[in-house]
């Protein structure tokens, strides 16, 4: 058990009684972990951190036994010996035997919305979703589920609302690239991450405009500040598509007269194959990728700078049965229930693919002031180059059809004042300048595109009771320019959007265990410029999107309630949340073809409604003895156009993910075994509009997986493995919501084996890991 315990002694404040202050905190990441439990044994009290992670015990001098325990961490016991004030800040490690499941808590960081569901995926829970996309992992927080385009790309949807509104947060960067594509996925490499957030609900206020539904944050862990060198090595097989991966970090800190100086080296490589389905392979659906991060940093006592760059490479090939020659093929294609070309496993990718390159670099300041307060600056730039191939024309050209490169700069600047009374809060500001360039056949225009907004956040905290409100101001100016089919002429429309975005919330502590919140935001987004002047084909999708240069902003009312019920055996949250929002944008399908030099097409418009989005989400962790725990978590939507009096298309179905999980201990050299049956059931999407689809929603499914998993001690080091089977009855079905389903099913049986290998290169204690 790794800790790290504080004192510091202060003066007595009155004679006879003192208190025992500090702080219950990540001993990874730092961060405050709110709720924890604080018992004092003699004499008898109990308290819990609050949002700050902060706790207090006022006693009489003596010897006490305290212990801190915080679900899915490795509790505390320890002696204090109080003969005046004592500061005693605790930091715990994530238990190895730990409970698979995220955790759900209220952020502790006074930059953010407090009153907002803050879901967050680390530890052995993040290392068992290794070498999937970043889409993908975050398939197992509730209120979470994905857009797929075949096997290879996924992109998160919480709450119902993907693409364009939810943010994407890499390393504290805003991704900026082709988002908007329904079939791009996040360029983000999930090895970087030491961590991972999910906000649920509209977060405007801090992050921008567009975040009505939602926030994901990859955060890596922080820099070394010990002298020394170490690092970390994991490979992964997958049987499913004989997927390999390998990533290594190599990070130290200098000492001497280098001293707060640190550094991190990061690679990543992964190949794989054509997937199989329990009845065929896919054909052309591997995938190539290749990635790195360097990065440095220097803190003093008050100030600091960081310098990080990030380079994403992948090739991805596009399933060829969906790319045919004519309307009659592709209407066939969607017909049948196997692919019409029959295939055979290889890692070859041959046209039609696409190949993205993502480049990151961000500078990052910060300075603290004697009073507390604090200000951090932010600068980032970042290129994004999509390249689109089809199958070879007769011509020979062997360009892509398809080529877009768009350039962001973004600023942002965020102060901290200093606590007033009762009161906390922040101030910023965040600008943002886009280019986009487009070569080849037409599906969007060139544009530019400049945005900026202010925002003010403000807390009051009394006992139990924390309030918030939020405001923030949005401008953005968009210019295309956009082909006339009719005149070959290019036309430069320009738009200007503007509004406010607000928020207020509360969070009571009724018990020391339970905790009820509730939010409501109000936010609104801009249309994007695939929304208003999209006119060609999307390749993975197999569509032909038609935009509307006559779409007016979103405007999203968000309201949630969570209770939280927290102690050493059970958690409980319950989340519940209704989302209205009027002019509703989404790519609606007509259910006509088109014939286009780049092949058939399904034929969609954009359009907007006014609709409602309402859900639950439901969290549940028994552990009744320390071997043994339960897991149930469950995830509901009903989503209503109120336009046209119908049910909302493309909304994810009822999810139930239950599993009963069990530590062993140690056997002979095996040490932390731990083993677990998962069940995943999906219900089938009823709720669809009438004959609005190309094909019906496919039936619900059922998925039985398994986990084993344990730690190898050698030398003077370990080694974690873990084994995994995923879709263990090899059942064949298709997803709602992978637009794939037209023409597949689905991967089937998975075994993976995934292997992690921290090592040390000169000697560190790093208090920060």
């Amino acid at each position: 058990m790794a800790t790290n315990l504080l004192y510091a002694q202060n003066n007595h404040e009155q004679v006879g009684e003192y208190l025992i202050t500090g702080s219950v905190t990540n001993l990874s990441t730092h961060l405050a972990l709110v709720g924890a439990n604080l018992s004092l044994s003699v004499p008898s009290s109990a308290t819990h951190s609050d949002q700050n992670g902060n706790y207090k015990f006022s006693v009489k001098q003596g010897i006490y036994h305290l212990k801190c325990d915080f679900i899915g961490y490795i509790p505390l016991d320890t002696l204090v010996q109080v003969n005046s004030n004592v500061v005693l800040n605790l930091s715990l490690t994530i238990s190895q035997q730990n409970l698979k499941e995220v955790k759900v808590k209220g952020t502790g960081s006074p930059k953010e919305i407090a009153t907002q569901s803050l879901s967050i995926l680390e530890g052995e829970q993040l290392d068992h979703t290794r070498g999937f996309s970043l889409g993908e992992s975050l398939k197992s927080i509730t209120g979470v589920t994905t857009f797929q385009t075949g096997p290879s790309i996924a992109k998160p949807i919480i709450h119902g609302l993907y693409s364009n509104r939810i943010l994407i947060l890499n390393n504290g960067v805003r991704l900026e690239a082709q988002q908007w594509g329904s079939e791009h996925a996040p360029e983000i490499d999930p090895f970087i991450a030491n961590r991972l957030e999910v906000i649920k609900g509209a977060a405007s206020i801090r992050y921008g405009s567009d975040a009505i539904g939602g926030v994901i944050l990859a955060e890596p862990k922080a820099l070394p500040k010990n002298p020394g060198m170490d690092g970390e090595i994991n490979a992964i097989g997958m049987s499913n598509s004989r997927l390999g991966a390998f990533s290594g970090m190599l990070e130290g800190a200098f000492d001497k007269k280098l001293t707060g100086l640190s550094y991190r080296l990061q690679g990543t490589f992964k190949i794989a194959g054509n997937s199989s389905t329990p009845n065929y392979l896919l054909a052309n659906t591997g995938l190539r990728e290749q990635d790195g991060s360097a990065a440095v940093q220097y803190h003093h006592k008050n100030y600091g700078f960081e310098a990080y760059y990030s380079v994403f490479n992948t090739k991805l090939g596009i399933f060829q049965g969906a790319e045919v020659g004519s309307i009659a093929d592709l209407k066939l294609a969607i017909e049948q229930t196997e692919p019409l070309t029959p295939s055979f496993f290889t890692y070859a990718i041959d046209r039609p693919y696409q190949t993205v390159n993502h480049q990151t670099l961000k500078l990052n300041s910060f300075y603290n002031f004697e009073n507390g307060s604090k200000l951090r600056f932010q600068f980032a730039n970042q290129t994004n180059t999509r390249e689109e191939y089809d199958f070879l024309p007769l011509n020979g050209r062997i360009n892509p059809e398809l080529y877009l490169k768009i350039n962001t700069q973004t600023a942002d600047i965020n102060y901290e004042h200093k606590d007033l009374g009762n009161f906390s809060g922040s101030f910023g500001f965040n600008g943002i300048t886009q280019g986009n360039i487009r070569k080849y056949e037409y599906l969007i225009p060139n544009y530019r595109n400049y945005g900026g907004g202010a925002y003010f956040i403000e807390k009051y905290t009394h006992g139990n009771l924390l309030l918030e409100a939020g405001l923030r101001y949005d401008y953005r100016w968009l210019r295309a320019y956009k082909l006339n089919n009719n005149t070959a002429l290019i036309e430069t429309p320009t738009t200007h959007y503007q509004s406010a975005s607000y928020t207020i919330g509360t969070t009571y502590s009724i018990t020391d265990a339970l905790k009820l919140s509730g939010n409501y935001s109000s936010a609104f987004r801009a249309p994007t410029v695939n929304e208003l002047y999209s006119n060609g084909i999307h390749q993975s999708l197999v569509s032909y999107e038609i935009g509307n240069p006559d779409l007016h902003t979103e405007r999203a009312n968000n309201f949630n309630i969570n209770l939280d019920y927290t102690t050493s055996r059970l958690l409980i949250n319950v989340q519940a949340y209704y989302n209205s929002i009027n002019n509703f944008i989404f790519a609606n399908p007509t259910n006509q073809y088109t014939r286009t030099v780049r092949g058939p097409a399904l034929v969609f418009n954009y359009t907007q409604a006014d609709v409602y989005f309402r859900g639950l989400d439901f969290n549940l962790i028994l552990k009744p003895v320390d071997s043994l725990e339960l897991n149930s978590k469950t995830s509901l939507i009903y989503a209503y156009n109120k336009t046209i009096h119908d049910y909302l298309i493309y909304t994810p179905p009822s999810r139930f993910q239950n599993s009963i999980g069990y530590h062993f201990g140690n056997l002979s050299g095996l040490k932390r075994i731990f083993f677990s049956v998962e069940d995943v059931y999906v219900s089938k999407q009823s709720r669809v509009p009438v004959g609005q689809d190309y094909v019906l929603p496919p039936a619900g499914y059922n998925l039985i997986n398994l986990q084993l998993s344990f730690r190898v001690n050698y030398l003077h080091n370990y080694a974690d493995v873990s084994f995994a089977v995923n879709n263990l009855t090899n059942t064949a079905y298709r997803d709602y919501l992978d637009r794939f389903r037209y023409f597949t099913d689905e991967p089937g049986r998975n075994f993976i084996v995934r292997l992690k290998v921290p090592f040390k290169i000169s000697k560190t204690t790093h208090t920060n890991r």
